[in-house]
């Protein structure tokens, strides 16, 4: 089996575990809560679906989808250019996070409803993550898989030390074939990881993101009842994802 080298990317949706423990401890409250959420449940995996949905359309055509994985996406490309490709990579990257955080404005109006994922939802953002290396591409059945060990350091990196919740990170091995320099106030820093130990890494740090909360009143949740409900009305999953964009070959 031929080993390929290019870029591996995921883009993961922080605050999604504290988003569905809301979800989980909701579950746990008093009876009319549960009712609630009863009758909401799937409001959570919609609405990730939605934001997820966001991303992959402006990542597709630059890189290709290879897995969706619950609240992340890995992606992976073998361009001939690796500098000429990164600058092209980091502003769709940037202009991704961007469409996050304008979608969930969009989306404001699900806070008509009363249970909890639909009012978490505020509180979630788009990481990152970028390496480059060798890694093989099998085939599993009719769909292809991108595996090997640079792939697994990719998925380490995602628990790492940072204390912020939006960020696009670069391995030390990225940051060489990448013009990262076009991208401002870079922090270096160290990351250790299982199996790996300390790793080089270059962290940006998106500015301006920051989505203004208002606890909605009574008036704000009676306007936008109808548009909530309308927004449910065919819900969303992961697999429906998956249908759309894990085509076989």
């Amino acid at each position: 089996m031929p080993m390929n080298t290019g870029f591996m990317v995921i883009v993961d949706i922080s605050g999604y575990t504290s988003f569905i423990k809301a979800h989980s401890n909701s579950k746990k409250s008093n009876f009319i809560k549960k009712i609630i959420d009863k009758i909401n449940d799937g409001h959570g995996e919609h609405i990730i679906s939605d934001l997820l949905e966001t991303v992959i359309n402006e990542l597709d055509g630059t890189l290709t989808i290879n897995k969706l994985e619950g609240d992340a996406a890995l992606f992976y490309s073998l361009p001939s250019n690796s500098k000429e490709f990164s600058i092209q990579l980091i502003n769709k990257l940037l202009i991704a996070i961007d469409l996050f955080n304008k979608r969930i404005n969009e989306l404001l109006f699900v806070q008509s409803c009363p249970c909890s994922p639909c009012n978490e939802m505020v509180n979630l953002k788009l990481k990152c993550f970028v390496h480059y290396g060798d890694f093989l591409i099998k085939k599993i059945r009719t769909f292809e898989e991108i595996a090997g060990e640079n792939v697994i350091i990719l998925h380490r990196l995602m628990k790492n030390s940072i204390l912020a919740n939006e960020y696009i990170l670069f391995t030390e091995q990225a940051s060489k074939v990448s013009k990262i320099e076009i991208l401002e106030n870079l922090e270096k820093r160290k990351e250790k990881i299982d199996d790996f130990g300390k790793l080089n890494i270059n962290v940006f740090y998106p500015s301006g993101n920051e989505i203004e909360l208002n606890k909605p009143d009574l008036k704000f949740k009676i306007q936008n009842f109808f548009k909530m409900q309308k927004y449910f009305w065919n819900r969303k999953k992961e697999k429906d994802l998956k249908e759309k964009f894990l085509k076989s070959t």
